[in-house]
């Protein structure tokens, strides 16, 4: 079982994941590196102390614990990396980063490891807002060439320090590893289970500043950011996905603005991060003035219900002031 996840019902499996024997080595591998190998449909990971994980084609991940291995490390590797290289063989752009819904459209806040991207969004998650993922944005696009984030999982990962200025006491939650502070923490309540359109890319950066600002990037710097902070971009190749990356990427950034919001060292400068942020948010104008949340969410039912989006207005129109 894997307690992270919520429990489906009906239909075949979308991804079958089990234990198992996994191959030794990949047979024709593109990319071999110190714990992994990465072919055309094949990629096999091994954590030594862990598991070796074998993904295949984007429809199964089989995973071979290794000796004693830690249950809850098993999962992490499982639901991060493994799970990021399955998104990538199905054709989606796994973006490192979390996914907030803001009057119906989709914000992702990217960055390197310890940005403060899962501090954001939980800030905003603590205001009200939805969250659809935490750490990996899975990014797809629709037959009318639209990009949509799919939902995630209702958990995040946050760092003890983080959560304590949040307001969240992580004595009652589970650490991540051992030897972190990061701890993994439910969502109750306030998680969107509904696709939501990607309208907007905030890219925290940390520098020694004084001041919160917010920058648009524009031109192929805006296509940098997205390659860039693709979750374990490092793959991409080794999966013989280095055209389609770049196809999907390009067509992204004609969809979302991207702006890169620079913060303080100092993480006191949260509370200003968010209000800046909200307000330039709503600023953007006519991106997410289309319909309230609880109108979108309507609409969209309507539509997985029925196949027909028509009634979700002005659907294509999202982040087109970004062009």
């Amino acid at each position: 079982m894997l307690p992270e996840l919520q429990q489906a019902w009906g239909g075949p499996a979308d991804v079958i994941i089990c234990y198992g024997a996994v191959p030794d080595k990949i047979n024709v591998p593109i990319k071999t590196a110190y714990c992994y190998q990465a072919a055309v449909g094949e990629f096999l990971l091994r954590i030594d102390g862990i598991a070796v994980y074998y993904v295949t084609n984007g429809q199964q991940i089989t995973i071979q614990p290794l000796g004693d291995a830690n249950y809850s490390l098993v999962r992490l590797y499982l639901l991060g990396t493994a799970m990021g290289v399955l998104l990538m063989q199905r054709g989606l752009v796994p973006i490192h980063g979390s996914t907030v819904a803001i009057n119906g459209c989709g914000v992702v806040f990217t960055g390197v490891s310890g940005a403060g991207k899962s501090t954001m969004a939980a800030a905003l998650l603590k205001k009200g807002y939805s969250l659809l993922t935490d750490d990996v944005s899975a990014v797809a696009s629709d037959q009318n060439g639209v990009f949509w984030v799919q939902p995630g999982y209702p958990q995040q990962k946050l760092w003890q320090d983080a959560a304590s200025m949040i307001g969240i006491d992580t004595m009652v939650f589970d650490r991540i590893c051992e030897d972190r502070d990061k701890y993994a923490v439910p969502i109750s309540a306030g998680f969107r289970r509904l696709s939501i359109p990607i309208t907007a890319v905030y890219e925290i950066v940390v520098k020694p500043c004084l001041n919160v600002s917010i920058v648009p990037i524009k031109g192929v710097a805006k296509l940098a950011t997205i390659m860039s902070n693709t979750y374990r971009v490092e793959f991409v190749n080794g999966l013989g996905l280095k055209i389609p990356h770049f196809k999907q990427c390009a067509n992204i950034v004609k969809q979302v603005q991207v702006f890169r919001l620079i913060r303080p060292e100092d993480t006191m400068s949260l509370i200003r991060q968010v209000t800046m942020m909200l307000q330039h948010f709503r600023d953007l104008g006519p991106v997410c003035s289309m319909l309230s949340e609880d109108q979108f969410v309507e609409e969209v039912r309507f539509g997985e219900k029925t196949g027909n989006y028509s009634r979700v207005s002005n659907i294509s129109d999202y982040g087109s002031s970004s062009r």
